[in-house]
C-alpha cells in the first residue's frame, strides 16, 4: 500500500501519525530545595519544654534504677522489689492509647500538663514513702504520668513541624 505524495504522514500499526508533530515536551522544575522555614522564639521555647519534659521521664527511670538496691535493703522489701520496675513500665504502656485519644479530646496542653502534674505527683509519693506499698503505688502514678508524656511530646512534634523536617526534630526528642 503506497501513500499519496501528498500526505506526509508514516504508517504504523495503530494508525496514521503525522510526521510533522513534535514530542511533548517536558518541563524541569528546579531542583533546589525550598528555603527552611524561619521559626520564631515561641516555637525553640515549645520545643525546649517538650525535651526537658522528657528529659526528666529519663532522668526518673535511670536514678530510680540506679538507687533501687539501697532503697529496697532500707525498706526490707526484697519479696516485691520487682514490682518497682514492673508496675512503672505496664502503667506507662497501658496509658499510650488512653492519653492519645483523650489529647484529640481536650486538646493536646491540658493533657500534656497533667501528664506532668501526675509525674510530679507520683515523683512525690515515691520520695516520701516509708514502704514498699507506697513505692509502688507512686512507680504506678509515674509511669502513668511518663506514658503520656511520652505519647504527647510525639504528637506535639508532629502538630509543630512539617513532615520534611520532621526526622531531624524526633530525634533530638528520642521519639
Amino acid at each position: 500500500m503506497s501513500l499519496p505524495a501528498s500526505a506526509s504522514a508514516s504508517s504504523t500499526s495503530m494508525g496514521t501519525v503525522p510526521q510533522d508533530t513534535k514530542p511533548a515536551e517536558l518541563t524541569v522544575t528546579d531542583p533546589t530545595p525550598p528555603p527552611p522555614t524561619k521559626r520564631g522564639w515561641r516555637f525553640w521555647v515549645i520545643f525546649l519544654a517538650l525535651c526537658l519534659s522528657l528529659f526528666l521521664t529519663a532522668l526518673d527511670l535511670a536514678s530510680v534504677y540506679t538507687a533501687l538496691p539501697s532503697i529496697v535493703h532500707d525498706l526490707e522489701g526484697a519479696d516485691s522489689f520487682v514490682w518497682i520496675s514492673s508496675v512503672y513500665t505496664l502503667s506507662c504502656a497501658a496509658v499510650l492509647p488512653m492519653s492519645g485519644r483523650l489529647a484529640d479530646i481536650f486538646g493536646r496542653q491540658i493533657v500534656l500538663l497533667g501528664a506532668i502534674i501526675l509525674f510530679a505527683a507520683g515523683s512525690a509519693v515515691t520520695g516520701a514513702a516509708t514502704s514498699m506499698g507506697m513505692i509502688i503505688a507512686g512507680r504506678t502514678i509515674q509511669g502513668v504520668g511518663s506514658g503520656a508524656i511520652q505519647v504527647l511530646v510525639a504528637i506535639v512534634t508532629a502538630d509543630l513541624i512539617p513532615l520534611k523536617e520532621r526526622g531531624l526534630f524526633q530525634s533530638i526528642t528520642g521519639a
